[in-house]
């Protein structure tokens, strides 16, 4: 290759690497204060996608999120300012946040900004251990050790993200929550034993685009919900930010389903 030519291809990859601000360098940060759930989910990130997993906790952030390809929240708790400026930082700034589970649950209601980063709303969270009527306040249940069972239901048929080397099992009727809306079959996976998050709200319009929505019946009070909200995505500035709803049990992760859609998110442009 003509030297000069070469000169100037590096050149533009040094360019492009610096304008971006970001270093694809195959390495996943997860910030997380529960750890064994997550341990099939790093040894498929690990041996499927190649990456290199570093996992703090909140107290251990390194300084510069910019080395990671991706950034993985995992908090059941409180999160804690630091953490959730630096996340907010990193995504405004052209990083992907992939935000798990309980990562949008009640414990992140008194942040000052985490909720309206993700653009969700957690009405009357101080009830939501209670059973709750579908449309009204968050609510939360996962019966204990015992679990409920959870199916999610793939309302977009066509996307890289829940559908590259991803088994759907039968297809099921379902009514999407957004209104009104003709009741259709989809394909659908369940997980047996996990928890299932209640009336999570959008509060940015059409911004995101959702994925899957979950399908979930409440014996405590025998409503049926049928709701667009268990995985999606959204532009934020110059990154993105992705929810997986699936992350209670160790189980969720061992299903390769579930960790080959987050390891889809990753790899998604």
């Amino acid at each position: 290759m003509n030297t000069k030519l070469t000169k100037l291809l590096i050149l533009l990859g040094l360019f492009l690497s610096f304008n971006s601000g970001f270093s694809q360098n195959g390495k996943i940060l997860i910030i997380q204060d529960e750890t064994p759930q997550l341990k099939p989910l790093i040894t498929f990130l690990e041996n499927e996608g190649k990456f290199s997993v570093e996992m703090v906790d909140q107290a251990n952030l390194p300084k510069n999120f910019s080395d990671y390809k991706a950034t993985i929240g995992y908090i059941h708790g409180k999160l804690e300012v630091e953490a959730e400026k630096a996340i907010i930082d990193y995504t405004e700034n052209g990083g992907k946040f992939i935000c798990l589970h309980h990562s949008i649950s009640s414990g992140k209601a008194n942040n000052e900004f985490y909720f309206d980063f993700l653009g969700i709303q957690l009405d009357h969270p101080e009830f939501s251990k209670y059973p709750v009527n579908p449309g009204e306040g968050y609510g939360w249940f996962h019966d204990g050790e015992k679990g409920v069972p959870l199916t999610l239901v793939n309302l977009n048929p066509n996307h890289y993200i829940i559908n590259h080397k991803i088994e759907w099992g039968k297809s099921i009727s379902y009514s999407s929550s957004d209104g009104p809306s003709a009741e259709g079959t989809f394909p659908s996976i369940t997980l047996n034993a996990t928890e299932v998050y209640m009336n999570h709200k959008f509060t940015d319009g059409r911004e995101k685009t959702v994925l899957c929505g979950f399908k979930y019946y409440d014996f405590r009070n025998g409503k049926i919900f049928m709701q667009d909200r268990a995985v999606w995505y959204k532009d934020y500035k110059k990154g993105q930010i992705f929810y997986f709803m699936p992350g209670d049990r160790i189980t969720d992760y061992q299903n390769k389903n579930i960790s080959q859609m987050i390891l889809n998110a990753i790899n998604f442009d």
